[in-house]
């Protein structure tokens, strides 16, 4: 297919949209031009019966028929329609939203100096905000909106009226708050994955004021205020657990859009805390997951993604939950892409076989597992080298060792996957070389896996060095 913009915008739309875009190429009200109808028609064809678009030569021929092919008139044409559907787009986007719809039709109205058809436009107005289900940071915004387009007409028609100054004021700084503390809580979650570094203004100087001056009042303000306070704060779990209560009291405030942006940032931040050692956001993580899951936030067009379906499973198992992990894993097997369905079940059985005690059981799920995925492979090792081990496998172990290793130094791995690996497999090693009755090697043993700053397997070799 021709990598045309226009090509590129009309793959987007739907079929509902390529009928109600056709109705408006063909009303002489937006264009009297008929090539323009004959060229969206002949598009709108290929995409109803998923054909590919024409070429240039193919496109001409059936937008101006009886011409000779000129690409410049062409490309003029294609750009002029493009202009067309970007104006559909944006009308959508305006019907979409009634609130928004109703502003700039305030807005006209005020600059028509109709009083009498703005009064009514402003009571509808008053009353969809009074009624609206959405109140996140873009709800504040048309409050705000709403309040300026008053103080405007009001400034030019009612010269002694009382202005809402003091309200815009309030708005203000509410939106700024709530924009503010959302955006800050982006920024730092983007930073601990990408390992960059932020600026966040105003932000520092008055979020000190937010408690003392009733903000939190306002659910837009406060989740993200506990979210920033957690994500900031050395000693974030009074914070996390604020911000846990708001969510279940407040969630229903915000479209599950942005709903599901806040389970998966407190979710990713419970993934850091467990990795830091942390262990009371284990049960946090999993009971949010749970109550993504319940709500339909974690399930994207009835599919659940595998990151979600091993952690889920992890956070279960950690917490000794095996019972409802197993009815877990069967029930939301299917929600997974048809070719990892068996892999993914193997892999996450074979973890809670482990944790149960059935260690040969766990092995033989492990070997009917085909994993893509490289940390899967990475996790299903480590699994393996511990079964061997406890097994007292030792030849087993020894050549699985060897492999493990040579399978981290040839993979493309981040450094910090590359350095927790290979401390796994050289503090096992060294436990299974060290004499039994030479305390001070035991004692410097312990001394240096305790202080490895990368070691996600810590306390299970420190539960093996005292065993041995």
């Amino acid at each position: 297919m021709p990598n045309f913009v226009l090509y590129q915008v009309l793959q987007s739309f739907t079929r509902h949209d390529l009928g109600r875009f056709g109705k408006l190429v063909r009303s002489p009200f937006f264009t009297h031009r008929s090539e323009m109808e004959r060229m969206f028609a002949c598009l709108a064809y290929c995409r109803y019966r998923d054909k590919p678009l024409p070429d240039k030569e193919m496109l001409f021929k059936k937008s101006f028929p009886d011409r000779p092919y000129d690409d410049l008139l062409l490309r003029a044409t294609m750009s002029d329609l493009l202009e067309l559907m970007e104006e559909f787009l944006t009308w959508q986007v305006l019907r979409g939203d009634e609130i928004r719809a109703q502003l700039a039709l305030a807005t006209a109205f005020r600059e028509r100096n109709l009083g009498k058809f703005f009064g009514k436009n402003r009571r509808k107005l008053e009353q969809k905000l009074e009624t609206s289900p959405i109140r996140n940071a873009d709800f504040h915004r048309q409050v705000l909106d709403f309040q300026v387009e008053i103080a405007q007409f009001e400034s030019r028609t009612v010269r002694t009226a009382e202005l809402p100054l003091q309200d815009i004021s309030n708005s203000i700084d509410t939106l700024y708050l709530a924009e503010k503390l959302r955006h800050a809580c982006t920024q730092i979650s983007h930073q601990a994955v990408f390992k960059t570094s932020y600026g966040f203004g105003l932000l520092p100087d008055v979020i000190d004021r937010v408690e003392p001056n009733g903000f939190l009042d306002v659910p837009a303000i406060a989740l993200y205020y506990y979210c920033y306070r957690f994500l900031t704060e050395q000693y974030s779990l009074d914070y996390f657990q604020k911000f846990r209560q708001e969510l279940h009291q407040n969630g229903h405030f915000f479209p599950d859009t942005e709903l599901k942006e806040l389970y998966l940032l407190a979710i990713n931040y419970c993934i850091r805390k467990i990795n830091e050692g942390a262990d009371a956001f284990i049960l946090e993580g999993w009971e949010l997951y749970r109550e993504g899951l319940n709500n339909g936030l974690l399930l994207e067009n009835k599919s659940i993604s595998p990151f979600t379906f091993n952690n889920i499973s992890a956070f279960g198992i950690k917490l000794g939950r095996y019972e409802e992990v197993e009815a877990f894993i069967q029930e939301y097997n299917h929600f997974l892409e048809p070719v990892l369905q068996e892999s993914l079940r193997s892999f996450n059985l074979a973890r809670l076989e482990y944790k149960r005690g059935h260690h040969h059981a766990a092995l033989r799920l492990l070997q009917t597992a085909d994993f893509k995925d490289l940390v899967n492979n990475l996790i299903a090792k480590t699994l393996q080298l511990k079964i061997y081990f406890e097994l007292e496998e030792f030849d087993l172990l020894d050549s699985h060792l060897d492999t493990f290793r040579q399978f981290v130094r040839r993979r493309e791995l981040s450094d910090y996957h590359r350095r927790n690996y290979l401390n796994i497999i050289n503090f096992v090693k060294k436990i299974t070389m060290l004499r039994p009755t030479d305390r001070k090697e035991r004692l410097a043993l312990r001394a240096d896996i305790e202080q490895a700053t990368v070691l996600t397997e810590r306390d299970w070799l420190l539960e093996q060095l005292d065993k041995k």
